[in-house]
């Protein structure tokens, strides 16, 4: 069926591919921003592409009336600054948990003495509103808490939705938005979020390192406000604030060192991502999805998300056709020249294995994916 789509991809065919849901393949003029030594932190042309990074983020998430906050670190940092900066301790929040990223949040909550609790969502599944309005009505919490995609699951939550509920019950609404920036639509004003946390190496294609924070004005006010202070020095953004309202005036503003060699290629990949189009990139990674899921259920396997609504553009998590040892089916995957990640939500365990679609990928990527698993159905005796 799929045969000789695995010979597809130009110049990349004789290469492996790996699909992975990050690091992600950057785009040549990604890669030729990391070629020369940074420029110094005060040099006027650093500046300004530091600054095209704050207000090119803000026009990607819809968030025109947000602050854009870019840290040294990875997606984790990123959560745990959030939660450090923005969550008093001894104050429950309500994690709403759809897999592992989820249930990182209330780990990193724990670990800053916030009593985190809330329900896990049933496998594939995005959470249940209900459910989360009867918790929110029975004591109050500071904040609710979810992963916009959470990438073991591949489950997508309506965050607009949950943001109305969190903010009727007094909570703020804070996301992680790791796998789902570039690929998912944003629309941070429209949805009246709080918080939304990116990084770079998934849905944009840019190199791991960096963290992105866009604040709301209710976000602002816990910063500006806060009369306790956060347990950690270098995670708190309430002093990056100042230094990137410089940045975006064109001034130098100083808290700590940022890559500089990755903020340039983060300034290239939102200039790809721009160019593309809000719309016409997640319409892109949707359409990706959509080939994809059909090529799989034409080879008989299964989706962990059921609902279609739910399920994320960039990353899906489906199941290892029954009888097949999930190690020797990833492996002939691989001998096909495809590298694809096994599952990792905890309910699954390794019955799951999981593709990333997210950044440049192409519609010759899914199909050369789709030809591996099909030859690795065949070889290990399955039919396809």
């Amino acid at each position: 069926m799929f045969e000789d789509q695995r010979r597809t991809g130009g110049d990349r065919a004789d290469q492996p591919l790996a699909m992975v849901i990050g690091p992600t393949r950057p785009a040549p003029s990604v890669l030729a921003r990391l070629d020369s030594p940074a420029p110094p932190l005060t040099d006027p042309g650093f500046i300004a592409e530091f600054g095209y990074c704050l207000a090119a983020l803000r026009e990607l998430a819809g968030a025109e009336r947000a602050r854009a906050v870019v840290t040294p670190g990875s997606g984790t940092n990123g959560m745990e600054s959030l939660a450090a900066s923005l969550l008093r301790p001894g104050v429950p929040v309500l994690v709403a948990s759809t897999g592992m990223w989820g249930d990182r949040w209330r780990e990193i909550c724990l670990r800053h003495g916030i009593p985190a609790y809330g329900p896990k969502a049933p496998v594939g599944r995005a959470p249940d509103i209900g459910t989360l309005d009867e918790l929110l009505s029975r004591r109050p919490y500071q904040a609710l808490l979810v992963a916009h995609v959470d990438s073991s699951s591949a489950v997508r939550a309506d965050l607009a939705e949950l943001a109305r509920l969190a903010h009727g019950h007094g909570a703020l609404l804070l996301a992680d938005g790791v796998s789902a920036i570039g690929a998912e639509r944003v629309e941070f004003d429209a949805w009246d979020l709080d918080g939304y946390l990116g990084a770079p190496p998934k849905g944009l294609a840019a190199p791991a390192g960096l963290a992105f924070h866009l604040l709301g004005e209710r976000a602002r006010q816990v910063l500006r406000t806060r009369s306790w202070q956060p347990s950690t020095y270098s995670l708190d953004l309430a002093p990056w604030l100042p230094v990137m309202a410089a940045t975006e005036r064109g001034e130098s503003g100083y808290f700590q060192s940022p890559a500089g060699s990755l903020v340039l290629a983060l300034a290239e990949a939102l200039r790809l991502a721009l160019a593309e189009g809000r719309d016409a990139r997640v319409e892109r990674h949707a359409a990706l999805r959509d080939l994809l899921h059909t090529g799989l259920t034409a080879l008989g396997i299964g989706l962990l998300v059921p609902d279609p609504a739910e399920r994320a553009n960039g990353v899906t998590v489906a199941a290892v056709p029954a009888g097949l040892d999930p190690a020797r089916f990833l492996g002939a995957v691989a001998e096909q020249g495809v590298i694809l990640p096994a599952g990792t939500l905890p309910a699954t365990g390794q019955r799951t294995f999981r593709i990333g679609h997210l950044g440049t990928v192409d519609e010759a990527d899914i199909q050369r994916t789709l030809g591996a698993v099909e030859a690795a159905l065949l070889a290990l005796g399955s039919p396809a």
